[in-house]
């Protein structure tokens, strides 16, 4: 076999120098940056070690390495350009990757949530395809994760991967892989499927967020055992303050029972986006976190046994604690002096503590209560939290402690943002009714109806105000409110800022990522639109509104035939909103299936009918009535229905312009540019419309319509 022994030599068609380009190696491989001479690429050459007969198994995992690679094209998986021998020698040559492996950098430090879940978003969008392809892993571990420079991440070592049902690798009771990472079931050398890399996921979290591993040991047999026990110390009780959706995510993943664990990565990648909401909410999508509340800082007690360095300290400590905390606006701030009252003054939260120094080492222990006397006549406590720091200068002390006092202070407040006041009057089954209540008038189409639903989302609040449902709803009464009202940019950002509130109060609440994607989708932003969709519809795949705007959206962009069955989805779902029956009709008569769209059509005007016999008001399944009448070319009864529409609310935006498209597609060209204009009048923001929706396309190239556009 050959052996590289040279300062400079050649393998096969690459060069490279075997000492400056080596890049790693393990016991039975050496992977070298090398220079493809036939193609003239850098790539990341493999080439199994000379000595690795001591393996019998060697070769066959290195050329399975190959194959399973080479099978899956994606973005976070790295790519196989090549397998072959030299002399003897095989060596696989793959992309060349720049960066660090992730064992690398937790060696350092715990990662920060929020690069840790985008880290782990990438691995799992990368397993999805692994698994999807019937491969499992078998061997993730930070080691082989690759995070590269401009922040990407690549899944790298197929060497022990196998196809799902594959016995010729291993057999019962023989370990392959890396034991620290490996679920219990690989631990026993038993059958693996796809969940056995989701706990090893879990356990690559876990290390990569808290520093320590889950199942540590000082010997292989002692981190075996400890896998197979399988008891984990929760991450909060190792780093403080660790988010309860991941830990909760994390946990899950780490369950000894593959039943109880996710059941596919789907369901993890919808964990790790709950937790990143939570966690790290987009600027797009401004969670409503920060209580808006008045606080009084009481004045701090002294102990210790330094009694003068405490009181030289602890005035000044109190005073820099409320200047940063004065900072953040939804804050308003007052100190207090020993003898001064708070009756009536109205503060939301008082804010006192205790200072010691002893030494180097100062220690605040801070307490927090509630500014209004519960019903035994005492001031309920909130939380307390005691913070130590050591500094060899009292200056610096006390700005470490300001600091870290006004975290806490801060992270507190927010969380009691989130959490229900179970001391207040609350009536979640009344807010989630009429919530209900409020998005079935709201989908009633008019301006009227976009008032009456706000009113009830409102009202809903009021009933229960960590009601999700109530925010969500109000969320697409934001984005509607901004077609209504002339586009005002305002209320798009209202939309999002009550969105990520509901998410806040419950990461599961599909309603609410439909209304940010409905947010995203009316501003043009259509793959934000489509993700928040998707992820709506794995939440709760009976979310109708999100599988109709989905659907819809794929229409207008050509993909008809994953648009159909979303669509059809939408109707059996909730086949009285005949705006799905409208869209499908569309979708079907571009895939060439006309006499399905017909059928479809017909089954939209009969439901429009049974609608509008009993919900008379109904205006937008009055509406699309009249758009299925005129694609099926019965202008006739089209323009009745549209004569109609405009009676019953004749002042009325959203129904002249839709009555416009129904008169352009009849070719009522001068009603319809009257209707527009119209519309237009009365603040319907028609420009979100007339670029894109080919309905109006004969009125295209006329003075008028092009004026209207102004």
């Amino acid at each position: 076999m050959a052996t590289i022994t040279t300062p400079s030599m050649k393998f096969a068609h690459f060069q490279f120098d075997p000492q400056q380009d080596l890049l790693g190696e393990g016991p039975l491989s050496e992977v070298y940056r090398a220079r493809d001479t036939k193609l003239g690429r850098t790539v990341a050459l493999k080439i199994l070690r000379a000595h690795a007969e001591i393996d019998p198994e060697a070769d066959q995992r290195f050329l399975r390495e190959a194959v399973h690679t080479s099978g899956f094209a994606h973005e976070n998986i790295a790519t196989v350009f090549e397998y072959g021998e030299d002399h003897g020698t095989s060596f696989i040559a793959m992309e060349y990757l720049r960066g660090r492996t992730l064992d690398a950098l937790i060696a350092e430090r715990p990662l920060p949530y929020e690069e840790g879940l985008r880290i782990a978003r990438q691995v799992t969008a990368a397993l999805q395809v692994v698994h999807a392809g019937s491969v499992v892993h078998r061997d993730l571990k930070p080691g082989n994760i690759m995070l590269l420079d401009d922040g990407s991440v690549k899944l790298l070592d197929f060497g022990i991967a196998r196809a799902s049902g594959d016995t010729k690798i291993t057999q019962h009771g023989m370990l392959v892989g890396t034991v620290l990472y490996m679920s219990p079931e690989q631990v026993r050398g038993d059958d693996l499927d796809s969940r056995s890399d989701i706990f090893s996921l879990g356990a690559v979290l876990y290390h990569a967020l808290t520093g320590q591993l889950p199942f540590p040991g000082k010997s292989f047999p002692a981190v075996c055992m400890s896998i197979l026990d399988g008891s984990v110390v929760p991450p909060s009780q190792i780093r403080r303050g660790f988010p309860g959706p991941l830990e909760a995510m994390i946990l899950k993943c780490l369950k000894p029972e593959t039943e109880e664990r996710p059941q596919s990565l789907n369901e993890v990648d919808i964990a790790l986006q709950a937790a990143s909401d939570v966690i790290t909410p987009r600027s797009i999508v401004r969670a409503s976190r920060v209580l808006r509340a008045k606080l009084a800082i009481e004045p701090f007690q002294c102990g210790g046994e330094d009694d003068g360095a405490c009181h030289r300290i602890v005035g000044s400590l109190r005073k820099d604690i409320a200047d940063d905390l004065a900072r953040t606006k939804t804050l308003s701030i007052s100190i207090l002096e020993p003898d001064e009252s708070i009756g009536g003054a109205g503060f939301d939260f008082m804010l006192g503590g205790s200072f010691t120094i002893e030494g180097h080492a100062g220690s605040l222990e801070l307490q927090m209560t509630a500014g209004a006397r519960a019903a035994d006549g005492a001031y309920k406590v909130l939380w307390r939290e005691k913070i130590e720091h050591s500094e060899s200068d009292e200056w610096t002390l006390q700005g470490a402690l300001v600091r870290a006092a006004v975290r806490t202070v801060r992270r507190r407040i927010s969380e009691l943002a989130l959490s229900p006041d179970t001391s207040s009057e609350r009536d979640p089954e009344a807010a989630q009714a009429l919530s209900l209540a409020a998005h079935e008038i709201l989908h009633r189409g008019t301006t009227r109806h976009l008032l009456g639903a706000t009113t009830r989302f409102r009202r809903a609040l009021e009933l229960d105000s960590y009601c999700a449902l109530a925010y969500a709803g109000l969320a697409e009464a934001k984005v509607h409110k901004y077609l209504h009202w002339d586009g005002d940019p305002t209320f798009i950002e209202e939309a999002r800022e009550h969105a990520a509130r509901a998410l806040a109060l419950d990461p599961s609440c599909a309603e609410a990522r439909t209304s940010l994607g409905f947010a995203y989708h009316i501003t043009g932003r259509a793959a934000d639109a489509m993700r928040e969709y998707r992820l709506a519809i794995q939440l709760d795949g009976d979310e109708w509104f999100s599988h109709r705007l989905l659907g819809a959206l794929l229409g207008r962009q050509g993909n008809y035939k994953h648009a159909t069955p979303l669509l059809q989805r939408a109707i059996t779902l909730r086949p009285a909103h005949i705006g799905s029956y409208d869209h499908l009709f569309q979708v079907l008569l571009q895939l060439g299936r006309k006499a399905e769209a017909v059928e479809v059509a017909e089954q939209g005007i009969a439901a429009a009918h049974l609608r509008l016999s009993s919900v008379r008001d109904d205006q937008e399944s009055r509406l699309h009535l009249a758009s299925l009448l005129a694609r099926l070319e019965r202008p006739e009864q089209a323009r009745a229905a549209a004569a109609d529409a405009l009676e019953v609310f004749p002042r009325d935006g959203y129904t002249a312009f839709h009555s416009s498209v129904v008169y352009a597609m009849v070719g009522d060209l001068e009603a319809a540019l009257e209707h527009l204009a119209g519309a237009r009048q009365r603040g319907f923001f028609i420009r979100s419309e007339m670029a894109g929706n080919s309905d109006l396309d004969p009125l295209r190239g006329l003075p008028e319509f092009d004026s209207l556009g102004d």
